[in-house]
């Protein structure tokens, strides 16, 4: 991260389109030194990690050099969970598994949000009309799936999608959403505009059309009209794995404002020894231990305790709004600097605000703990 990656993110970062942002360099030197595929099983040829602690760990450290790179571990974890022997045969996880591990450049794209339906699937709201509006219409042995998806991402650059599409559009998200697995370059899929957003740039996020998109019935993944249950019932653990990526921004932002602290003389001595800017970066550190305290305490649950539906939107609501509050305090300590483009924090700072909004936000997060509640 530090002596490859930050440079390369940093200039990355910068550019105007958002198309060039995606580094495909740095993505073959995680996949090479086995990030990508790190918690795939070692029978597929991944590294076999289970432990979620652990994979945690490596998401922050990753995150220090930017949020995108820590999506990459992510990646390989939620193709394995979407690949669950509930919903997928040992044929279909062996071959997908597979290419994944074979492939540095493979990643996965789930493709869920659309134009007018975002929160709708995540908290649910399961009534006809709403949720998923994209359409797959069965057709002797094929489905048919016309309709649009946005903010995907990993799309364009992705070898493999996992698309949501209303199945029976007289039943709500939760009764009548079907999972389809579909190829790269497959006929009737196309892509539209690379989303250009204030931060997370590294993170190509882009819509995706599909018209008169004709898959096998067998491309389905799970059973007809489960598709939004079996993916909750695959991911609901690696949420976690977003608030420990957290982490890395934070730790990031805290570390280099204490740096520049030390070093920037006001008043005759070095800012950090002024009481006031002191305190600033001790709440910031406490802020940062209870944030990592955090994630390791419901990362083990996840591998050891029954399901919670309180813990993984808890920590990630907590984790996102503490990483955004450490690069903030970060901007403001670092004064006229704080906004600057060849310094670290105003970067930090838009990454921390875009972690905010994945997932849903954080107030379906909230209301996800208030209903566990």
């Amino acid at each position: 991260m530090d002596k490859e990656a930050k440079p390369i993110v940093a200039e990355l970062d910068r550019r105007h389109d958002p198309a060039d942002c995606v580094s495909d360099v740095l993505l073959e030197k995680c996949s090479e030194l086995g990030f990508r595929t790190l918690t795939i099983p070692e029978k597929y040829g991944g590294g076999g990690v289970e432990d979620t602690v652990t994979v945690g760990i490596v998401c922050e450290e990753l995150g220090v050099g930017d949020l995108s790179l820590a999506s990459i571990p992510v990646n390989g974890r939620k193709l394995y969970h979407m690949l669950n022997p509930d919903l997928a045969s040992e044929e279909v996880r062996d071959k997908w598994m597979k290419a994944y591990c074979d492939d540095v450049g493979f990643m996965v794209a789930i493709a869920m949000t659309e134009p007018d339906s975002g929160g709708d699937n995540i908290l649910p709201y399961n009534e006809p009309g709403h949720g998923v509006r994209t359409t797959a219409v069965r057709d002797g042995g094929d489905y048919v799936i016309n309709g649009r998806k946005q903010f995907i991402a990993h799309a364009g650059i992705a070898k493999l999608y996992t698309l949501f599409a209303r199945t029976d559009p007289s039943k709500g998200v939760m009764d009548g959403t079907s999972c389809f697995l579909i190829p790269e370059t497959h006929p009737g899929m196309s892509f539209g505009r690379v989303h250009d957003k204030m931060g997370f740039r590294l993170l190509r996020n882009q819509e995706i059309v599909f018209d008169n998109c004709r898959v096998p019935a067998e491309w389905m993944l799970g059973p007809e009209n489960g598709g939004i249950a079996a993916m909750r019932a695959g991911l609901r653990s690696d949420g976690i794995l977003n608030a420990a990526r957290c982490l890395g921004v934070a730790r990031r932002a805290l570390e280099e404002i204490v740096d520049w602290c030390k070093n920037r003389v006001q008043g005759g001595r070095p800012v950090i020894e002024h009481q006031a800017i002191a305190c600033e970066l001790a709440d910031m550190h406490v802020m940062l231990q209870a944030m990592r305290a955090l994630v390791w305490n419901v990362a083990w649950a996840v591998d050891h305790e029954p399901p919670d539906p309180k813990a993984v939107p808890g920590v990630m609501a907590f984790c996102t709004e503490h990483a955004f509050e450490i690069a903030h305090r970060a901007a403001e300590l670092a004064g006229g600097m704080g906004v600057m483009k060849d310094m670290p924090f105003e970067k930090l700072l838009r990454d921390a605000f875009c972690i905010k909004h994945l997932d849903g936000g954080n107030y379906l997060k909230r209301f996800k703990v208030a209903a566990g509640l």
